[in-house]
């Protein structure tokens, strides 16, 4: 996940990466599109991947990821998304995201000797509760 790396199954905020994270939604917040958004900070990106960062809440922080923005910023950036969708009669209406308060793991069945395989595989085992 763009802003984080994983060590030792533990995610750490990638300052660099933050920063542009950063970047992307202040800059979406003064008034600038997406892709300008993005290119302010330092990491030219295509429109449909900044939309992904902007209605990623992990960002906010939950039980695994630490927190790289506010809840109020988060909240903001959404609602600007979906004024902005509005405004210009997307036809493709935007609802605010659900957020997943919730998660429990499946049972571990298997044990891979490579850390990555035996990260996505733990990934692979997070259930929302709904």
């Amino acid at each position: 996940m763009y802003g984080y790396k994983i060590r030792n199954g533990e995610a750490f905020v990638d300052e660099q990466e933050a920063a542009v994270i950063i970047g992307i939604f202040n800059g979406y917040l003064s008034g600038m599109s997406m892709c300008d958004a993005a290119a302010n900070a330092g990491k030219p990106m295509v429109h449909s991947m900044v939309k992904r960062i902007i209605r990623n809440y992990c960002y906010v922080g939950d039980d695994f990821y630490p927190s790289i923005i506010s809840r109020q910023t988060f909240s903001r950036a959404n609602a600007e998304l979906i004024r902005r969708s509005e405004k210009h009669g997307s036809r493709k209406r935007l609802k605010a995201p659900e957020i997943y308060t919730e998660f429990f793991f499946s049972a571990q069945e298997k044990q891979y000797d490579d850390p990555t395989t035996q990260a996505e595989y733990i990934y692979s085992l997070i259930e929302v509760k709904r």
